[in-house]
This record gives structure tokens, sequence and C-alpha cells, in this order.
């Protein structure tokens, strides 16, 4: 098993991070551009001509081929630059449609002419031939399909066949929210965990960004410490603030090398890799939250401050924390996983 990204690989970052740079700074989520939802959508088309969004379809299916390896890569930069969830949505849209057959939604979602919106549970649901329960639709605002996912399988929706009950302010106040109720309906396209285990993809790809946002408020950390002054000199001379950078920049590291190894052993089919995702959605998350709440701190008042890019980290790994199973939920599960000597291991 190869660990260090390929020469392929490596030009997907740069293009990536090339157009990210360019096109999604932070400084689009200062408060001068607006505090309610964000505008990231409209970066989807551009995204789709790059082919990010069949990035890991078979090039029958009207993708590039590659591998849940390359979507972890990408969603590492995605992190980076607190790209909305519809993200996630549109990558996962374009498998289960491609995956069920659903040629209808295909072309739109591979080419990123279309919006996709996040279900989260709020409470009983179910997925399945017909599908019911009560969601949170994360990025619903001018979506045309809906994804949600479980232990049993994934489905694809039109956004019309959700009953939305409200729409709420949430924590993150760059993305939009709303509280929406499924009654017995039979979605557009259902992938189950038999065909393709979409929910593990959809994890991976959720600690990758969370990954990334503990990689971001890690340099965005040290960079600080190294231009504020207290005392005639720069914070990042002081011990505590070193120890707490070196803390950011550990905790980076083991959460990058779990979720790495998570997608590799997705993407191997290794017998304990639902094991190794989970560990990855878990560590991944607590540490994004962890960094970010050190970056506030690191920053001092104005870490605090709406003009601070450090508040928009936290807030987005809140959300991540959530999404897919809180990790309180997560670590119910890894506790039920086989342990190692039951795959044979040690």
């Amino acid at each position: 098993m190869y660990l260090l990204p390929t020469s392929e690989q490596e030009q997907i970052l740069d293009a990536a991070k090339s157009f990210l740079t360019g096109e999604a700074p932070l400084s689009r989520l200062r408060p001068e551009h607006g505090e309610i939802g964000n505008r990231d959508h409209e970066l989807w088309p551009q995204l789709g001509e790059l082919g990010f969004w069949g990035l890991a379809l078979d090039e029958a299916e009207g993708g590039l081929g590659l591998s849940v390896c390359e979507e972890y890569l990408l969603y590492r930069e995605f992190g980076r630059h607190l790209l909305s969830l519809g993200a996630l949505g549109l990558s996962l849209g374009a498998r289960i449609a491609a995956k069920a057959g659903a040629d209808v939604a295909l072309a739109g979602l591979i080419s990123g002419q279309t919006n996709v919106a996040i279900a989260n549970p709020r409470g009983p649901t179910q997925l399945g031939a017909i599908s019911w329960g009560a969601w949170h639709i994360l990025e619903g605002e001018g979506a045309e399909w809906i994804v949600a996912w479980s232990a049993d399988g994934a489905a694809l929706f039109r956004a019309e066949q959700f009953k939305i009950l409200e729409s709420v302010v949430a924590m993150d106040s760059h993305m939009t929210l709303q509280r929406a109720e499924l009654e017995n309906v039979e979605p557009v396209a259902f992938v189950s965990k038999v065909q393709d285990d979409i929910r593990l993809r959809a994890l991976t790809l959720i600690a990758a960004y969370a990954v990334g946002i503990s990689e971001a408020t890690r340099d965005e950390a040290v960079e600080y410490a190294k231009v504020r002054e207290q005392f005639g000199q720069p914070i990042g001379k002081f011990q505590a603030v070193k120890h707490r950078c070196a803390d950011m920049a550990i905790r980076a590291e083991v959460a990058y090398c779990q979720a790495t190894y998570s997608a590799l052993a997705l993407d191997n089919a290794l017998e304990d890799a639902t094991l190794q995702v989970i560990a990855a959605k878990v560590l991944a998350t607590d540490t994004a939250l962890r960094n970010s709440a050190d970056n506030i701190h690191t920053h001092g008042a104005f870490g605090f401050t709406a003009e601070a890019d450090a508040h928009l980290f936290l807030k987005r790994s809140h959300v991540l924390d959530f999404l897919g199973g809180s990790q309180r939920e997560q670590k119910a599960e890894l506790l039920r996983q086989p342990s190692r000597k039951d795959y044979g291991v040690g």
C-alpha cells in the first residue's frame, strides 16, 4: 500500500489549490459579504469542468475513473477553504445516480449545473424503496436535489419530495438550514450498502474536510504568532504559545495519517475498512474542533471578533461533528466493530 500522493494526484491537488486560492479565498466569508448563506454554488460549473464531481466515477459513467483517495485529497483542500458542503452533496449525488442508473440526474450533477443539498437525520428515519423521517436540510436554498445516507444505503431525492417545515438560523451562518420531513416517498435513486457503501465514502470525505480545517487552523495560528507582538516581541516566542501550536501540529498530523489510511483501506476493500473510516471521522472532527478553538485562543481577543477568520473554522467544525453522526454516535458504533483479533491481526 503506497501512502504518498502520486504524481497524478499531485496534479489534481495543484489544480484544486490554484482554483480555490483564486476563486474561494476565506475573505469571501467576512461580514462585508453578508453572513447568511454563501455563493459557492456559483463555482460548481467551473469545478465540474475540472472533472471534480465525477472524479471517482468510472469513465463509462462519465467520470475520470479515479478513486476515493483522489476525492479524499480534494476534500482536504475544500476544508482548508471552507467550501460549501453542497460540494459533498454533488459528489455523493453523482455517485448515487451513477450506481443506480438514474440518467435523468447524472449529467447535471457531474457538470455541476445543479445544486444538491444534504439531509441529516434529526429523529427516527428510514431510507430505502420507501423513505420517511425527520431531517435537517443543509444548503437547501435553490437545491434541485437532496442526498441522504444511512447504514442501509444512500438515496437521491428531488427537493420537492421533502416537506419543508421551517427555515432556521444555523450555528454556521454561512450555511442555510431547514427542518423537513419525508412522508413515505420513493427516492429517485437508491443504492444499498451491498451495492456500494456510500455512507463510508461520505464519512471519509467529511474526515478529509475536517483534516483540511485542522491544518488550516494550525497554519493560521502559527502565522499570527509570528506577527502579533506583546511586551516588544512576537507572541510565538512565549513558551505557552509555542506549546499550543506544537499540540495543534501533532493533532493535525495524527488526524491526517488516520484519515489517509482510512481512504486507502476503503479503496482497497480491507476487512477493517469500516473501523478505520469511523475512527478517522471521530478523530478528524475532534481535531478540527480542538484546533479551531486553539486558533481562536492564539488570536486572543481579536479571535472572538467577526473580522477574524478564526471563528469560521470552529462553526464549520461543529457542523461536521453532527453530519453523518455525532462523535458520541460514531464512538458507539466504533465500539461495536470487530477487534483486530477478529480480523486475524495481532
